[in-house]
């Protein structure tokens, strides 16, 4: 149930001929395409990256700003938060909703040149409606979704929606137009929470603890979903992908808010029949200070190698053991919470991170951003460090290429990174 999508080299998106075409109109989806230049801010400045023991040899260079989403909301001008980032050829998409009482959300979509400025192609707001993941299919789509009033929107047992949209930004008319390709709601819990392309896989999970577990099937344009029940009223904190030759696997990362357990929960994948079937789980170990409402990541380093994001803990990575019985268990390699967090700053949190060729770009709320390479099986603790102004916090980050994005609770920073 689920599928293998195709993976694609990144490319320059903006190298494409650009045809005239009649404009896309969304016209049952009651969203807003919009576009105010003066969010976005040209920069081109090189920034300043410290290192633990002064080896870093980053080159960072901020190419651009964009300033908050600010909407009307019952009547108010409200912000959105800038909550999840994602880049692929080229391209950003970032998505927004609003702190606290919900729900109101939008959507920034974001081109890069090779040469030139950044491009803000469009802007989309969606009233009674929070975008609490996001992510690219292929060149022309977006995937999103997240929480919606059900007052207004679809009905159903929960407030959960998730749609495929084809967007079209026309450089010689600048104009940004979108329709919406399929809609899927009320089957993940009370939101969507996450949706990531792995390895050519497409996977999510749904809000609270609904214990959703997904996949999307880009040949079907389906969403796939495990039948069994070992999620049942787990909170699903990530989704990823373990790679080992050509054999794939599914692994949730679950957690028992009432007894405090984490778990990794493993599911084989068939490329042929399109299954994705329960294989084992193990438990991580009991941990008091997992908040289940905030962001947190997963990444299958490789085979039997886990990095959890655990908020004010830091970042744990993980060695699955098997005995001769078959049984499993996980020991806790390494705990990188003191050398990055500060104990008495509760702004300093590891919200996120992303890890691409070996190297993990960690989110770490009002510490700023840290750069480790994943090394010997252990995380460097000779690593690059990018600070922001005290009050800003960092809420996600995304890297494709040289081009590093992050959102934060004052909008997006666009960067150009080398020497990685």
């Amino acid at each position: 149930m689920l599928t293998i999508t195709s993976c694609q080299k990144d490319s320059d998106i903006l190298n494409e001929d650009t045809l005239v075409e009649e404009d896309l109109i969304c016209e049952d989806c009651g969203i807003e395409v919009t576009k105010d230049i003066s969010r976005l801010t040209q920069h081109n400045q090189i920034i300043n990256v410290s290192s633990k023991i002064s080896r870093s040899s980053i080159q960072l260079e901020l190419k651009a700003t964009v300033d908050p989403l600010y909407v009307t909301h019952q009547g108010q001008e409200v912000l959105l938060n800038a909550n999840h980032v994602a880049v692929k050829n080229r391209r950003v998409a970032a998505s927004y909703s609003l702190v606290g009482e919900p729900y109101s959300g939008g959507v920034d979509v974001l081109s890069i040149p090779n040469n030139g400025d950044i491009n803000l192609d469009g802007t989309l707001i969606l009233p009674n409606r929070d975008i609490d993941a996001i992510d690219f299919l292929g060149n022309k789509q977006l995937l999103f979704g997240g929480g919606f009033d059900a007052s207004v929107y679809y009905g159903g047992d929960y407030p959960s929606f998730f749609g495929r949209y084809k967007i079209q930004y026309n450089k010689n008319t600048d104009v940004f137009s979108l329709s919406e390709e399929q809609m899927f709601h009320s089957i993940f819990g009370n939101k969507l929470r996450s949706i990531k392309t792995i390895n050519g896989i497409i996977t999510g999970s749904g809000g609270g603890n609904s214990g959703v577990i997904f996949a999307f099937n880009e040949k079907n344009n389906t969403v796939i979903r495990h039948e069994s029940n070992e999620t049942d009223g787990l909170f699903i904190l990530d989704t990823s992908i373990e790679k080992k030759n050509n054999n794939y696997k599914f692994v949730a990362l679950a957690f028992n808010n009432e007894t405090k357990e984490l778990k990794a929960i493993y599911y084989d994948i068939s490329k042929s029949t399109d299954i994705m079937s329960f294989n084992s789980e193990v438990s991580l170990g009991t941990f008091n200070n997992i908040n289940v409402e905030a962001k947190h990541s997963l990444t299958a380093i490789k085979k039997d190698w886990l990095a959890v994001s655990m908020g004010s803990d830091g970042i744990g990575v993980f060695k699955i053991d098997t005995d001769n019985s078959g049984n499993k268990t996980a020991i806790m390699v390494q705990q990188m919470k003191n050398e990055i967090l500060d104990a008495n700053k509760p702004d300093d949190v590891v919200n996120s991170f992303t890890y691409k060729s070996g190297v993990f770009y960690v989110a770490a709320g009002g510490a700023g951003i840290y750069v480790i390479k994943f090394k010997n099986n252990k995380l460097d603790e000779d690593f690059a460090h990018i600070e922001f102004p005290i009050g800003i916090s960092v809420n996600s980050i995304a890297k494709s290429g040289q081009d590093l994005v992050i959102a934060t609770t004052e909008g997006l920073s666009i960067y150009a990174m080398t020497g990685i």
